[in-house]
């Protein structure tokens, strides 16, 4: 085996090997999701190189440098290292958005809408590139297939999803078969495979190339609302529904591999963390909980929340989890230790998100405004305001140089 160069990963930090073995280009993903702006370089560069074979003497060097510009990278994107600015305001559909979200680059972005169209918009220009029509109903869901981002998926009222190539605006398949809502649309991490989730109480797998069915997972009793794939293999798909449950399946098997039971109320949100060893799932009921992915047990439950609990996000580096509640708060906390609570932000009740470093935490909220918290003490950094009606859709970048904000005035902003 020979190293032929690093790659760096910021987002969890990491570093990709690209060597060569037997005449194939491969590659190997190293985890760096401990590093902050306290790393010892050399310590660390020492450590990789006792551990890594691929790591020898003449590229020690190179280690410390590419180690070096990713600590860069955490400091830079530190809670207090930025302020956001208005840059451009999307005057969108002619009807309510539903969602929005940036490509991997964040030089384009999806908004959804009540008015049954999905639109593409370059960042830069704030230009409306495609509107993706077809739909006969609420377009929902919009998603890219990270990290290519040449295909677009939307989940409709309709009953259907459809797969779009963004750039001409040409629908390249629709996904039939639902018999209610589709309220939850995704890619796989590969790309091959899209799952959607639906009203009707089963999630669907489907074959992106051709747009047929793979298989339909059935087994919950209620509307199935939530639904991801792990982020990187891309053969496990979790789902969460109102009959309070998650399912985990195997995306190679037709029948379910296990439930997660425990939440006395509807599931608004379930998500993996980085590697996909827990599951955390955000309820009605008023809790929110951790779960060991592969054991299928319950871990933690957070039950400081007055009311429901209507969204639920880890971090990049899957070592804490967020909560935004009907009781007008967000919580953050640490999922290695114990669970223990870290922050509480008070003030926003909608969605909540964090920067893709980890130091700052977004959240929308019905007072027409997205807050930035510091993630360590809990303070709010800054309030984006100047939407006339309800937020209820935001996004940082993966870079974390700018956040798309939604909300019900028909409108977009993108923050810089």
């Amino acid at each position: 085996m020979k190293l032929l160069k690093f790659h760096l990963r910021y987002h969890p930090p990491g570093l990709v090997l690209e060597y060569l073995q037997k005449g194939l280009i491969k590659n190997k993903d190293i985890d760096l999701l401990d590093m902050n702006c306290n790393t010892d370089i050399q310590e660390l560069a020492t450590k990789l190189y006792q551990r890594e074979v691929l790591i020898t003497d003449d590229v020690r060097n190179q280690l410390e440098q590419c180690l070096e510009t990713l600590k860069k990278r955490i400091e830079h994107e530190g809670p207090m290292g930025k302020r956001f600015y208005i840059y451009k305001t999307l005057v969108t559909h002619i009807l309510p958005l539903t969602n929005v979200c940036f490509d991997k680059i964040g030089k384009r972005c999806l908004s959804g809408s009540y008015d049954r169209t999905c639109k593409v918009w370059d960042v830069d220009s704030g230009q409306e590139l495609k509107t993706l029509a077809g739909h006969q109903n609420v377009v929902y869901s919009v998603a890219f297939n990270f990290p290519v981002c040449n295909r677009v998926i939307t989940g409709s009222f309709d009953k259907t999803a459809r797969i779009w190539k963004p750039e001409t605006g040409e629908c390249l398949a629709t996904l039939w078969g639902h018999t209610g809502e589709v309220v939850a649309a995704q890619f796989s991490a590969k790309g091959d495979h899209a799952a959607t989730g639906s009203m009707d109480t089963t999630a669907k797998l489907f074959d992106v190339r051709t747009g047929t069915e793979v298989n339909t997972y059935t087994g919950h009793t209620a509307e199935v609302i939530a639904l991801q794939f792990d982020p990187n293999e891309g053969q496990r798909l979790i789902t969460g529904s109102f009959d309070g449950t998650i399912s985990i399946w195997d995306t190679r098997l037709k029948d379910r591999v296990s439930v997660l039971r425990g939440h006395d109320g509807e599931i608004s949100n379930v998500q993996f963390n980085w590697d996909s060893s827990l599951v955390g799932s955000s309820s009605l009921d008023g809790s929110a909980k951790l779960w060991d992915a592969r054991k299928t047990e319950c871990l933690a439950t957070v039950a400081e929340h007055t009311d429901e609990v209507l969204d639920i996000c880890f971090d990049w580096a899957g070592q804490r989890m967020a909560t935004s509640s009907s009781d007008c708060s967000a919580r953050i906390y640490d999922v290695k230790s114990d669970f223990k609570e870290l922050a509480v932000m008070r003030g926003h009740r909608e969605e909540v998100c964090f920067s893709p470093a980890g130091g700052c935490l977004l959240t929308a909220s019905a007072d027409r405004s997205a807050r930035i918290w510091n993630t360590t003490t809990g303070n709010c950094l800054q309030v984006l305001s100047g939407h006339c009606g309800e937020i209820f859709s935001c996004a940082f970048s993966y870079a974390g140089d700018a956040i798309i904000t939604a909300s019900k005035d028909n409108t977009c902003r993108i923050w810089r």
